[in-house]
């Protein structure tokens, strides 16, 4: 928990959430953002290809321990799964990063449900093969600490290692 705390500093940071209720106004404000970049009918071809309609910059939705932010009782970042299939065109980034237990059972919220739907970029760490298929047809393994498959639509699974840097 909080490993993410401190590592953005900047004015890049629009918002450090540590509460549902947080993230929930946070979500609402990017929600709200994101609706006045949309599309509208008098949009050009030229504008659709150069995304010059809106002026703003790119959001990065960044969450660390998902599997704690969408319980049960409810997904806060839902209202954004409708922005995913456009992310591109309204500059919206979204990371996710979860715990693997309980991987499978994962796929049927709503937020990685879509982003499965449109074959988003993901990587599986090592992970339980009880989990199954994750990610495109990937079946997961457990794997040495730090390395992974990364799984894209363009370059199929590529097996990858991550960097770590020890704490102070």
């Amino acid at each position: 928990m909080r490993t993410m705390l401190g590592f953005v500093d900047t004015d890049h940071l629009l918002s450090y959430v540590v509460s549902a209720n947080q993230l929930g106004d946070t979500v609402s404000d990017i929600r709200n953002s994101l609706k006045g970049r949309l599309p509208g009918p008098d949009v050009t071809q030229e504008q659709l290809k150069a995304r010059s309609w809106w002026k703003g910059p790119e959001v990065f939705v960044v969450v660390d321990d998902y599997d704690l932010v969408a319980t049960q009782s409810g997904n806060p970042l839902q209202p954004l799964a409708e922005f995913l299939p456009q992310a591109k065109d309204v500059g919206l980034h979204m990371i996710l990063a979860r715990r693997s237990g309980g991987a499978s059972r994962a796929l049927f919220d709503p937020v990685i449900g879509k982003l499965r739907e449109i074959a988003a970029p993901g990587m599986v760490m090592s992970c339980s093969k009880d989990e199954g298929v994750l990610i495109g047809t990937y079946k997961p393994q457990v794997l040495p600490p730090g390395r992974g498959v990364i799984v894209t639509r363009k370059l199929g699974q590529q097996l990858m290692q991550t960097a770590w840097l020890p704490g102070e």
